[in-house]
């Protein structure tokens, strides 16, 4: 399921980054995963990352990703960064939309919240770790954003009803342009909750656009240089 696509200004580019989500073994992996999208919407996520993230690296601009991990007291084995009411009133419901029970699988260091392989960060590629929906509570990101002089968010990832929609909203709120690439994004939940929210974005945060369309503009400006800008 699929909006619109917006165009996308090649004019955008200079001061952008392409900010991948949550795209972790967990979610996208169907060998360990449990919170897992949809294969075949799997598959097709991985793909398009792949071809974005190396025009994006061919261009010279910056490459992100964002992961999630949450802390346990090792004297309760309790989760410690998410104390959210509702969060913990779903732990061991059914996930709507996947049937299966929600559990906090995603410690720190446990091998779902590893990126997956084939997008595993490379050297000169930025990780940011969260601990809720958003990618700026409680983390370096804005402080990472500012001193590349970034002022446009190219953003794909899961699930696009909860962490990359908070995503859309917090890069909304502090003034950053907003490009969702619908085509590398899916949600757990199930086609209806990701449309939802592209529906959402579409109306109230940012242009929705193909992932193809980025790579397009991008692969014309690797053959320009790069201004590097510095602080």
């Amino acid at each position: 399921m699929s909006v619109t696509s917006q165009n996308f200004d090649a004019s955008w580019l200079p001061g952008s980054a392409l900010l991948l989500v949550d795209m972790n073994r967990s979610h996208l992996d169907h060998s360990i995963g449990h919170m897992l999208v949809e294969q075949s919407a799997a598959e097709r996520i991985i793909d398009n990352a792949i071809k974005v993230r190396k025009a994006f690296a061919a261009s010279g601009r910056p490459v992100i990703f964002v992961r999630t991990h949450h802390r346990q007291d090792p004297r309760t084995g309790e989760i410690v960064d998410n104390k959210s009411p509702f969060w913990m009133a779903q732990q061991e419901k059914i996930v709507p939309g996947l049937g299966k029970l929600r559990k906090s699988l995603a410690v720190e260091g446990a091998p779902v919240t590893e990126v997956v392989s084939p997008l595993a960060p490379r050297p000169g590629e930025f990780t940011v770790f969260k601990h809720r929906y958003s990618p700026f509570d409680n983390t370096d990101l804005e402080l990472l954003l500012r001193n590349l002089r970034i002022d446009t968010l190219v953003i794909g990832g899961v699930n696009t009803n909860n962490c990359v929609l908070c995503s859309c909203f917090e890069a909304f709120n502090r003034d950053y342009r907003v490009v969702l690439m619908q085509d590398v994004c899916a949600s757990m939940n199930g086609p209806e909750y990701h449309l939802a929210a592209l529906k959402v974005i579409e109306a109230a945060l940012g242009w929705i656009v193909d992932s193809g369309d980025v790579i397009a503009a991008l692969k014309v400006a690797a053959a320009a240089p790069h201004e590097v800008h510095c602080p």
